[in-house]
């Protein structure tokens, strides 16, 4: 909801390939959403620290961005869909993020 932004860090960069390499040297792992040729989505551990890339709808990730990703990652569909509305794939990861860290935690009696 609209609400949400008071409570989650929000922060806008000029150059998100920088960020990135930022991102790395402070121990992240960057996974990349692909439409097709990355790990099903349910067989992708992330139990790291994470930053996620989206790409844009109509092109995807940009090459650049594309070859700093550790990891891709691809949500299944089936039937007829060839592609999901951005927001609706980082919602769908997102909510798998947190399954596997909920699911680890208690795992581990945390």
């Amino acid at each position: 909801s609209a609400g949400s932004v008071h409570h989650i860090p929000v922060a806008k960069v000029v150059n998100l390939a920088q960020l990135l390499d930022h991102l790395k040297d402070r121990g992240f792992w960057i996974f990349g959403a692909e439409t097709h040729g990355g790990k099903k989505l349910t067989e992708t551990d992330f139990d790291c620290p994470v930053a996620l890339v989206m790409g844009g709808e109509a092109k995807g990730i940009r090459p650049l961005l594309k070859k700093k990703c550790d990891f891709l990652t691809t949500i299944p569909l089936t039937g007829n869909f060839d592609s999901l509305n951005v927001s609706v794939a980082a919602g769908i990861i997102l909510y798998e993020i947190s399954r596997q860290r909920t699911r680890s935690t208690k795992q581990s009696g945390k």
